[in-house]
């Protein structure tokens, strides 16, 4: 349903019967749910499609995203304290405002080329994920080249390499 009214509703009675929990929701498609200041903690959404879903507000503290395809998604405001992403794509998604979000998490995730980080900055390509670096040869970037994969990411150059430096204090 596109009134959030109706889908938080849906959530609670999904959450009471259990089904929130033990991974009855993998693989569904859930694009452009409306999830608006869900409670989404402890969620299974693992290999769930929620490209261009609204989120914002939600509560996703320890919710599983692994694999989970959430391109365009906004997460603004979303609590994602212990959320899991690892392998999600999470291209362009907003995590403007986000709070507790860790490097960590973000570095599990397959790839987040044009992604709004929490404090308003464009994911500058600090993490190298898999997913970025195969869009990047796609394009005929020469990812080897530091000029080219800041102008790829469409950050400065000086912010592409600070990024980089980054990444080792992070692995």
């Amino acid at each position: 349903s596109p009134e959030n009214r109706f889908v938080l509703q849906a959530v609670e009675e999904l959450r009471q019967c259990g089904k929130l929990l033990d991974g009855s929701l993998r693989g569904i498609a859930l694009c452009q749910a409306q999830l608006d200041s869900a409670n989404l903690k402890d969620t299974d959404l693992c290999y769930v499609d929620l490209h261009q879903a609204n989120m914002d507000y939600a509560d996703l503290t320890n919710a599983k995203l692994r694999a989970a395809k959430l391109n365009r998604a906004s997460l603004q405001s979303a609590n994602l304290a212990g959320t899991d992403f690892t392998s999600a794509d999470l291209y362009k998604v907003n995590f403007r405002g986000a709070q507790n979000l860790e490097d960590g998490q973000l570095a599990a995730a397959n790839e987040l080329f044009g992604a709004i980080m929490p404090d308003g900055s464009i994911y500058d390509g600090r993490y190298n994920l898999p997913g970025d670096l195969a869009r990047a040869r796609w394009a005929k970037v020469r990812i080897e080249d530091p000029k080219s994969m800041a102008d790829f990411y469409g950050v400065s150059l000086d912010v592409y390499l600070q990024g980089q430096k980054k990444l080792d204090v992070v692995v």
